[in-house]
């Protein structure tokens, strides 16, 4: 019995995806989305490399778009961090509640830009 077949790869990659999107729609602190959405880019690297090597060998393609992915997702993780470092340093507040409110009019002095 061989476990690490294409079924058994794609099944780890949507679970993979599940748990992320549960994390984006459940949570409510912006460091939690944002690793959830890291969760749900794994699993989707996870099928591409899995299609790859079980449909077509060594074709190389797949693992390019998988290093592209890595890097966009590097670049992801970059940026949000930074805002989520921003808005704490501004509001010392980081929860979806707060971007909802950045738009509000009426803030108190100094709380902000």
């Amino acid at each position: 019995m061989n476990l690490f077949s294409l079924p058994n790869c794609l099944a780890l990659s949507l679970t993979l995806v599940l748990i992320g999107s549960y994390g984006v729609f459940r949570r409510r602190s912006l460091i939690m989305v944002l690793l959830s959405i890291e969760v749900m880019l794994n699993g989707v690297n996870l099928s591409m490399v899995s299609f790859n090597f079980f449909r077509w060998g060594t074709i190389e393609s797949s693992h390019y778009l998988y290093m592209l992915s890595i890097g966009v997702a590097a670049v992801e993780a970059a940026v949000g961090l930074s805002m989520i470092i921003v808005l704490f340093k501004n509001y010392t507040d980081i929860t979806r509640e707060r971007i909802s409110r950045l738009n509000e009019t009426g803030a108190p002095a100094g709380d902000g830009i």
